[in-house]
């Protein structure tokens, strides 16, 4: 049994109450003109939206799924190009939470053209970033390379605009891509320029305050660093005088680990934006565990990995509970050759 704070989620009551309230305004507004093409049907297709938001929040992600379709539809219909991106973008998420199929790239594609097209280019980033890192996951490298690019660029866009707290805004949000670029760096690159990739984040941090998905930077480091023979120089002492850290895998590894418990309970107001996502503290366990399996300490590994199934399940995400036995099936599958060749060569 996981709290809801470990969940990262609010007491379950609450998300009860604004599907309810959610559910009477739809109600409501259906009633009050002829859909699709009126004010009334946009109040339909947003209201529609908060109920799967709610729905999704209390692990009934299916439900939560077809709301939100039904919501696209009508504000695909209506032209509300804001909402539409908001929905389009929360489809994606949740498909890829949900499900263990391709990338959902039609739904991000969607939410990206949409946000362009009403100039939130801050949004567009997020959806590019988002995409990036599915496309990471499904093993599809460069498009995701391409798509945390495409990210930066569009921020970049935003930094030189003249807006000034438009400006700042894209600075502190640039955090994310650089960290999900450290971390890709990590899963396919060699260790130094995942390294090189580590600092530019930590960089951004000292320059703005702002972390923003710090436990993929740490993790980061800490594949890098597992990787190698050796400790890449001048990489490693550039890393460890921004960030503090001993240049040791396990040693970041686990500081990720303890960044990702602790901002899942953590209701302190950091001012450095939303606390670490729960998939990033799955992200943390699997890759702890991975690293535990190639060094000959199996039980750790497993208690690891069966901590992460057991959040995943119980948040209701079947995708990513696939995904972590599959990864973990692999790794253990690949160790246990590794110890059986080593005792044939004993």
């Amino acid at each position: 049994m996981f709290t809801p704070d470990e969940l990262g989620l609010d007491e379950p009551t609450r998300y009860s109450e604004v599907e309810n309230r959610f559910e009477r305004i739809a109600s409501e507004a259906k009633g009050a003109g002829d859909p699709p093409r009126n004010g009334w049907a946009t109040i339909v297709g947003v209201a529609l939206l908060g109920v799967a938001w709610a729905m999704e929040k209390q692990g009934r992600w299916s439900e939560a799924l077809q709301q939100a379709e039904v919501s696209r539809d009508i504000l695909r219909e209506n032209d509300d190009l804001r909402w539409f991106a908001e929905v389009c973008h929360s489809i994606a998420v949740w498909k890829f939470h949900n499900l263990n199929n391709d990338p959902p790239v039609e739904d991000f594609a969607a939410a990206i053209k949409a946000r362009i097209a009403i100039g939130d280019l801050i949004g567009a980033a997020q959806s590019w970033h988002n995409l990036g890192y599915v496309q990471l996951i499904a093993g599809r490298n460069a498009d995701a390379d391409a798509s945390y690019e495409r990210a930066a660029e569009l921020l970049a866009q935003v930094q030189a605009g003249p807006d000034r707290d438009l400006a700042t805004t894209a600075t502190r949000q640039l955090g994310f891509v650089l960290s999900h670029q450290a971390y890709a760096a990590a899963r396919h690159r060699p260790a130094t320029e995942a390294l090189r990739c580590t600092s530019r984040y930590f960089e951004h941090f000292a320059q703005t305050g702002a972390h923003r998905e710090p436990v993929l930077a740490y993790l980061a480091a800490g594949i890098a660093l597992a990787s190698s023979a050796e400790v890449p120089e001048p990489e490693g002492s550039a890393l460890t005088a921004l960030a503090g850290i001993a240049p040791d895998a396990e040693t970041w590894l686990r500081v990720a680990l303890r960044e990702g418990s602790a901002a899942m309970t953590s209701h302190a107001d950091t001012g450095t934006g939303y606390h670490a996502y729960l998939g990033s503290h799955l992200l943390a366990l699997t890759e702890l565990a991975r690293w535990c399996y190639a060094n000959g300490r199996h039980e750790e590994a497993d208690q690891l990995t069966a901590q992460a199934l057991s959040l995943a399940r119980a948040r209701g995400w079947a995708g990513e509970a696939l995904r972590i036995e599959q990864l973990s099936a692999a790794t253990a599958s690949e160790a246990n050759s590794v110890t059986r060749v080593h005792e044939w060569q004993a």
